[in-house]
């Protein structure tokens, strides 16, 4: 097994999300045990039922069109934020804008607790200025807590 860093997972999350690849950056970086959220309301516990949920959605595009941008992350707390503006297409032609915003905490190279945010949730979220400061997420619903550095494995 090759050992990678917190900051390699993440830009192998990316670069799949970007290819239009969600389930295979999912299936590679989710873990069993991680929890998902939705405009801070929980969407779902374990990798199944959170796979089984976002299946429908992905499923009926033809054509992802990934786009990932302002990603930002800090190594030592395993966190790190960014804006999703995917596009897709349906079978039918229908064109989709994805416009959100994705938190994500990470332990061993796996994500542990992913938010996803759109609409109102986002805007304030960005204008809080979480996308240059992603800790404060951790403070916000955590309290306050250092993180010491671990072994990371991307699998």
């Amino acid at each position: 097994m090759i050992e990678r860093s917190f900051a390699d997972c993440v830009s192998q999350q990316i670069e799949l999300l970007q290819a239009g690849k969600p389930l295979a950056a999912f299936d590679k970086f989710f873990a069993a045990d991680g929890v998902m959220f939705a405009n801070d309301i929980l969407f779902a516990t374990g990798a199944g039922e959170a796979r089984r949920k976002q299946e429908p959605f992905i499923n009926t595009a033809s054509l992802i069109e990934g786009m990932i941008t302002e990603v930002r992350s800090i190594e030592v707390l395993q966190i790190c934020v960014f804006r999703n503006k995917t596009s897709f297409s349906t079978s039918e032609g229908i064109r989709h804008q994805i416009d959100g915003l994705c938190w994500q905490q990470w332990r061993s190279g796996k994500i542990i607790e992913e938010r996803y945010y759109d609409n109102s949730h986002m805007r304030l979220l960005i204008a809080q200025g979480v996308l240059k400061r992603p800790d404060m997420m951790i403070e916000a619903y955590r309290g306050r807590q250092s993180v010491g550095s671990m072994s990371l494995d991307c699998a």
